[in-house]
């Protein structure tokens, strides 16, 4: 016996079997509950993901509309392969080898290929799963895939380490022969061992050792665990509009507002304490599915300890000068209005390039929501549908947030707070070279939606300030050539760390000229290190299965926001005078990948006052009422709230501005 394999047989014989989860929602079916509640009693990575993953209500997909494959009765299992990536097809998991020890240890698929690309640098696993859910039975139109990988099992034999894997097949696929439903969770599954030719035999221990020692065997902490959900709510939400609930004024759910279908489903059952509550809204704004997380928290030996600090309270003021940034922001968008003498003008001055933009999305199937633009630039379909979108404030009501704004402000008015409103620009009205043709015309001013300039100006008329990122970052994009970072990741519908920089100068240098700055005594200093992290960019995700093994994570840099003594900034800070609401560009750099480095914290860092951030992820027109309500007892101590968004959400939010205060 070689040493390679006994190595592998080793390492496999210490993995211990254990369900990864229970679900304790009576009578749960994946494809008809709108909750699950999953109780992990040992927290490890990989029964954390397995229990997300596994039979989600929230991650299935409904395509009422699928063409049927044309002339695919009666494929037999034998004759497939899916490209030769899978081989000896089973339709049972008891007809495979697979032990009994090794059926109680699941791992889910998706997110576990993503992490060992991290551990072997290598793309095997991406390569097999694509060849699986690429596979189009000669239907190459038909863009959602026919089957996906969902489940692996590791099997050891006497001779070698086999990688089995859980095939499900979408719920409109009807011609195999002889495939069942054996779980019964409402797909087709078969089930098929890897080839190994297709994995490189040299990294296998160092996978194995990986799953074993980290990915199976330890135990998260309580903070690691709400970093795991965190990083799972972020990931989600561009395509399921998830967002986490607060938890901090009620420890028992489902709460008095949880919607009534809900309660029945549950038949009674409250949970105490749950880790998380996430809710998703994938299909309807008025349909809510819910995942609920709960650990034994025996698991967890290390002591949780606040590090919030607490702030001196500045005296109640509304500052209602008007600013220099104020001014300087009218004059600005008058200029620009004057050069074109109407926003509707200056719109059909754009109109080749948004005929463009529109034959772009126009080729695009209707669930892709990722575009591959030059030179590895990768760009979000909700992004161009928001250029394409006209005037914002003509809009229905539910939909346009100016009057929501203007009530926000009247209420933060009323609490002697200010708001500062920042819409951050899309990527696509950044770097738009990178995916329009060279010979499409761009205004002048570089400015190719003009309904968003206008937006910004409609909000200052009516009172409610802005911070204008646009005229920077484009400035910036003229800089490029002289840094390593362009202003926006490439991958990601987000801004890098310099494109947060920039923003966090601007509103640092706002926050100072505040009447109210300078009666805050206790200044704090910030110590600032630099880091870096690597993300692979949630656009990717988004672009077919074939195209998303081109892409690999990239490093990315970053600066450590920490007090003198070297605590990592924190977030949620209630006594703090300012408060950040928003969206993912609240919470990215600072809740997720490397932490403590976000917009919030440099802004504090900059001003040397405290920021308490509160994040709704993909739920900017969302985020007011959550905010308020989880800070109701604090507003006192509040002089300014930064209100901070994807632009895009401005534009046919899908689950509508919600009203707050209530009227």
């Amino acid at each position: 016996m070689s040493k390679l394999l006994l190595l592998c047989i080793l390492l496999l014989s210490s993995i211990t079997a254990s369900a990864p989860y229970q679900e304790l929602v009576p009578n749960f079916k994946c494809l008809h509950s709108n909750v699950m509640v999953r109780k992990i009693d040992s927290p490890t990575l990989a029964n954390l993901d397995f229990s997300a993953y596994d039979r989600n209500p929230v991650l299935v997909d409904h395509f009422d509309k699928i063409k049927l494959p044309k002339n695919k009765t009666g494929v037999k299992l034998d004759t497939l392969s899916f490209g030769n990536a899978v081989l000896e097809i089973k339709n049972s998991l008891h007809e495979t080898p697979l032990t009994e020890n090794e059926l109680q240890s699941p791992l889910a698929w998706k997110p576990l290929i993503k992490k060992l690309w991290t551990v072997v640098k290598e793309d095997d696993f991406q390569t097999l799963s694509s060849k699986v859910s690429s596979f189009k039975w000669s239907n190459p139109e038909i863009f959602q895939p026919f089957q996906q990988i969902s489940t692996l099992y590791l099997h050891q034999t006497n001779s070698s380490t086999e990688f089995w894997v859980k095939i499900d097949f979408s719920p409109w696929v009807n011609f195999l022969e002889n495939v069942s439903d054996e779980d019964k969770d409402g797909f087709l599954e078969i089930y098929g061992k890897l080839n190994p030719d297709s994995l490189n035999k040299d990294s296998l221990p160092m996978v194995i050792d990986w799953i074993r020692e980290q990915y199976c065997k330890k135990i998260l902490s309580h903070q690691e665990i709400l970093d795991w959900i965190t990083d799972l709510a972020s990931y989600w939400y561009p395509t399921r509009n998830t967002d986490i609930l607060d938890l901090s004024t009620e420890n028992r759910w489902p709460f008095k507002t949880t919607p009534r279908h809900i309660r029945k489903e549950l038949k009674g059952l409250i949970i105490d304490n749950p880790l998380a509550v996430i809710e998703g809204k994938p299909f309807s704004p008025q349909k809510p599915i819910y995942n609920v997380f709960i650990t034994d928290e025996k698991q967890n030996t290390e002591t949780i300890v606040s590090e919030e600090i607490t702030s001196v309270a500045i005296k109640a003021m509304l500052d209602t000068s008007v600013s220099q940034n104020f001014i300087d922001n009218q004059k600005h968008f008058e200029e620009e209005l004057k050069e074109y003498g109407s926003y509707e003008a200056w719109d059909t001055e754009c109109s080749s390039l948004k005929s463009k933009l529109k034959e772009i999305l126009d080729t695009l199937p209707e669930s892709q929501m990722g575009i591959e633009g030059k030179d590895g630039w990768l760009f979000f379909v909700k992004s161009l549908q928001y250029i394409l979108g006209g005037d914002i404030t003509r809009q229905a009501q539910e939909k346009n947030p100016l009057p929501h704004l203007l009530s926000f402000r009247k209420y933060l008015d009323s609490l002697n707070i200010n708001l500062l409103f920042v819409a951050v620009p899309n990527k696509e009205e950044v770097y738009f070279e990178k995916l329009l043709p060279e010979n499409i015309v761009i205004p002048q001013n570089q400015y190719i939606n003009p309904f968003s300039r206008k937006f910004l100006h409609d909000l200052q008329n009516a009172g409610i300030e802005v911070i204008d990122l646009l005229p920077h970052f484009l400035k910036a994009k003229s800089e490029d050539s002289s840094f390593i970072e362009t202003v926006y990741q490439k991958q990601d519908t987000h801004w890098s760390y310099r494109g947060l920089q920039i923003a966090a100068n601007l509103i640092a240098d706002r926050i100072k000229k505040y009447s109210w700055y300078d009666s805050y005594k206790e200044k704090t200093e910030y110590v600032l290190n630099d880091t870096s992290f690597k993300r692979l960019g949630d656009i990717v995700d988004r672009l077919p299965e074939s195209r998303q093994i081109q892409y690999q994570p990239i490093e990315l840099k970053a600066v450590h926001v920490k007090t003198s003594d070297g605590i990592p900034y924190k977030s949620l800070n209630s006594s703090a005078p300012l408060m950040l609401i928003g969206d993912s560009f609240t919470g990215v750099y600072e809740s997720v990948d490397c932490k403590s480095a976000g917009v919030g914290a440099h802004i504090a860092a900059k001003t040397g006052m405290p920021v308490d951030i509160i994040t709704s992820w993909g739920g900017g027109p969302l985020v007011r009422k959550k905010a308020m309500k989880a800070r109701h007892k604090e507003l006192g101590n509040k002089r300014l709230v930064i209100y901070m968004m994807s632009a895009r959400d401005l534009y046919n939010y899908s689950q509508n501005w919600e009203r707050f205060p209530d009227e």
